[in-house]
């Protein structure tokens, strides 16, 4: 016979330990969901979150206390730098989107949202903590209604790019380097390399220097109060425009401050300590598609349970190959493996230990499958409708499906390291958790409707 939900078999033997022992006997109570809404109601940059359609980002901040102690928060990006990011920095983006009524096409009346926590390389892990642990709040909020995405620098979603039409811009350090912190007249100059890649076209920062420019691309260089434009003789019409996009951007964001300068003077020489003849041939842009780009192949999927009925979270291999509506159970969550792309699924009445951990098993997978660290990881809520997930479906095959958007990329924060997790046996296939300690709010549950087994214990 299967296990019980209180960890004991038919005999009573027991199988672990069981969770109502432990301290997360009242997570998920009515109780314990009102705390946590209202300590996300007590964060005042949040007033009038997701209330209308638009975009809106946060980037995390690292104050300091007066006794010199780390105190982490969240403030409102300004909407003239949208589209910029710092490497050394992390960031919310919520979208908020009227969905579409499958029948009609129409708008509905009701708000739709995702939420992505953007890392950028050189985050810290505190920085990543928080940004992971806001996005929480956020969903909170918004009472479960977001789908949440993790994005990570160079390798965004492609939902999380089409936010900017002006492109991304990758900017070195974090904002305390930036125009506004310092006297312009003490700007640090950037040079910034717009290329087209694939089909995506980004601006990335590169050392101030003639020798880092090519004829095959435009380069900005940003001097503070005067924003140089060099168009390479090869470069494309994209790059041409996305450009001109940065550099009216730039200007706009400095409120008169800075002014666009299309003659390349002799200041612009000193600042890049060089001459034309020190700048490179054109570098042939890369027409190789992106892997991350490629269609998800629904006969190549690979469905894992997470599921506490024992009475210890245990990770297991469901089936490979198709997946339909009927492998998944309302009461665990389930991680889907579809190469490129990991999507986690939490059922409705999944327990309060599988929703709080199911994003570290799904971002332990990755290392424990060999997996790039940037692979996408999007959550899902039981009852929503994924049009990227639900395409996995066989029920779904050839058919259209409508709904939220992509997904983002993952990695975690602290914590136990993977081995410290897992146990695997020999076939790869099972892994198993003891009961861990829940030290703060969990992912908040997001998902597809579906008609799944019976129930556990």
């Amino acid at each position: 016979m299967p296990p019980k939900k209180d960890g004991t078999n038919e005999d009573g033997d027991v199988k672990g330990v069981g969770l109502e022992d432990s301290n997360m006997a009242n997570y998920g109570s009515k109780e314990h969901i009102d705390a946590r809404k209202n300590a996300a109601k007590s964060e005042k940059e949040f007033v009038g979150a997701g209330q209308k359609v638009g975009l809106e980002i946060w980037r995390v901040e690292n104050r300091r206390t007066a006794a010199d102690t780390p105190d982490f928060g969240v403030k409102r990006w300004p909407k003239e730098d949208y589209g910029s990011f710092y490497s050394g920095d992390s960031y919310l983006v919520l979208n908020t989107y009227r969905p579409k009524d499958p029948l009609t096409g129409k708008d509905m009346d009701k708000l739709a949202w995702d939420v992505h926590f953007w890392l950028g390389k050189e985050s810290s892990q505190d920085e990543i903590g928080v940004a992971a642990y806001k996005a929480v709040e956020l969903d909170d909020l918004l009472d479960d209604g977001p789908v949440q995405h993790r994005e990570v620098q160079h390798e965004e979603s492609k939902l999380f790019q089409s936010y900017f039409a002006n492109g991304l811009r990758y900017m070195e350090g974090g904002i305390a380097s930036g125009f506004r912190a310092v006297k312009p007249t003490e700007y640090v100059p950037r040079l910034f390399q717009i290329k087209r890649t694939a089909k995506t076209i980004r601006a990335w920062q590169v050392p101030v220097a003639a020798k880092s420019m090519n004829q095959g691309d435009v380069f900005i260089l940003d001097a503070g109060l005067k924003i140089y434009t060099f168009i390479g003789t090869d470069a494309n019409a994209f790059e041409k425009l996305k450009g001109a996009q940065m550099v009216q951007s730039l200007v706009a964001g400095r409120m008169g401050k800075s002014k666009a300068e299309n003659d390349l003077d002799d200041e612009f020489w000193k600042i890049l300590k060089g001459k034309m003849s020190d700048v490179l041939p054109a570098v042939p842009d890369a027409e190789v598609e992106n892997p991350k780009d490629a269609p998800l192949d629904a006969n190549k999927v690979i469905l894992y349970r997470l599921s506490d009925a024992s009475g210890k979270l245990e990770f297991k291999k469901e089936k490979e190959g198709k997946i339909t509506i009927k492998d998944f159970d309302h009461n665990d969550v389930f991680v889907v493996d579809a190469d490129i792309e990991i999507f986690v699924w939490v059922g409705k009445g999944a327990s309060p230990s599988e929703k709080s951990q199911c994003m570290k098993f799904a971002t332990d997978y990755l290392k424990f499958a060999k997996k790039p660290e940037a692979t996408p990881i999007t959550r899902i809520k039981d009852g929503q409708i994924h049009h990227v997930f639900g395409s996995l479906l066989a029920e779904n095959q050839g058919a259209r499906t409508g709904g939220g958007g992509a997904s983002a990329s993952a990695a975690t924060s602290g914590g136990p390291k993977l081995g410290d997790l897992i146990n695997a046996d020999k076939s790869g296939q099972n892994i198993t958790q003891k009961p861990v300690e829940e030290k703060k709010p969990a992912f908040a549950t997001v998902g597809l409707k579906s008609t799944p087994g019976g129930k556990k214990g």
